[in-house]
């Protein structure tokens, strides 16, 4: 075969590969708060958002002791359904490890683990009221973020019907001074974390946060919480009592390649045939001899050193000569 089929089949080969359509699966649930939820009332904007910042978020349909997690943050939002002690047990181990346990609930069964783990820490059983909100007094606002990374650029976060964590240590995002449970008024955190461990825990009092009814409104607040949680991202799809896929299959996307990176690849390529069809690889001996010497170490030839990594292998001596040679030829 003429040298300028091969190369204009090689160039072929690259843009087909580079240019063929990707096929990738995908689901969807109408369960609330589910990964798999592009509704109002799903988290799928915020998973979306962990993939884009290499978060890798992960689903777990089956029970939390039937999976070896291993680094990384695990995901609790809006759970109906009870943890058994197994599970607990092991979220405990994955936090003691040095991992992250992060919970977003209002009145769910999140405060089953957090006792089950016992933590100085609770989610309140009673609604929130304040009169700082927006459109109705379901929407409320936070007005003071106290940590640097949380609220960077950050103004405010929009609440839907929150709760509020009433037993901790420290919390990282509260309400204002006005606002009340069953009438007792005061500055609630919405945003916990403690130390556990080797890890930590972080508890969200209002799992709407994360939803896609508020993504954008809270986009700045959960851009700074995906930099704040570590990869991969475990989130717990098997507590949600409406689970259900109703929906799967694949989704073909068709890939366009630029001209600029059309452009890169031709030169690429070109560079490679240019170096192939006029030997430069022979002048290259030299300077390879000197980077196996340094490699391997001491004063012996280039021969010297071909023959002995024959002897190790068990390769054929004058083959290896042969071969050596034609470098410079």
């Amino acid at each position: 075969m003429r040298k300028t089929v091969k190369y204009a089949l090689l160039v072929t080969g690259v843009f087909i590969l580079f240019t063929m359509p990707l096929t990738v699966p995908y689901f969807k649930s109408s369960a609330q708060y589910s990964m798999f939820n592009p509704n109002w009332n799903g988290i799928s904007k915020f998973a979306e958002l962990l993939y884009r910042e290499g978060k890798e978020p992960v689903p777990l349909l089956g029970p939390l002791d039937s999976y070896e997690l291993s680094g990384g943050t695990l995901m609790i939002v809006g759970p109906d359904l009870d943890y058994t002690a197994g599970e607990i047990e092991a979220i405990k181990r994955f936090v003691e490890d040095g991992n992250t346990l992060f919970i977003a609930d209002d009145f769910g069964t999140a405060n089953e683990v957090l006792r089950g783990l016992n933590v100085p820490m609770g989610i309140s059983e009673y609604p929130l009221r304040d009169f700082f909100y927006e459109i109705d007094d379901r929407f409320l606002i936070t007005v003071k973020i106290t940590d640097p990374v949380l609220g960077r650029d950050v103004d405010k976060v929009i609440t839907n019907d929150p709760s509020a964590i009433i037993v901790t240590r420290e919390g990282k995002v509260y309400t204002s001074g006005t606002a009340m449970i069953n009438f007792h008024k005061r500055a609630y955190p919405i945003l916990a974390l403690m130390r556990y461990g080797k890890g930590r825990i972080i508890v969200l009092a209002d799992p709407d946060i994360l939803s896609n009814n508020l993504f954008d409104q809270n986009y700045p607040f959960l851009r700074n919480l995906v930099d704040y949680i570590p990869g991969p991202v475990y989130i717990d799809e098997g507590h949600h009592s409406d689970f259900n896929l109703y929906t799967q299959g694949t989704i073909t996307i068709q890939r366009v390649l630029p001209k600029e990176g059309a452009q890169k690849i031709l030169f690429l390529l070109g560079s490679l045939v240019v170096i192939y069809e006029f030997g430069v690889l022979r002048h290259l001996r030299k300077p390879l001899g000197v980077i196996v010497k340094k490699i391997i170490g001491g004063e012996n030839s280039l021969e010297e050193i071909a023959l002995k990594l024959a002897e190790e292998n068990g390769w054929d001596k004058k083959e290896v000569l042969e071969m050596l040679r034609s470098l410079g030829d």
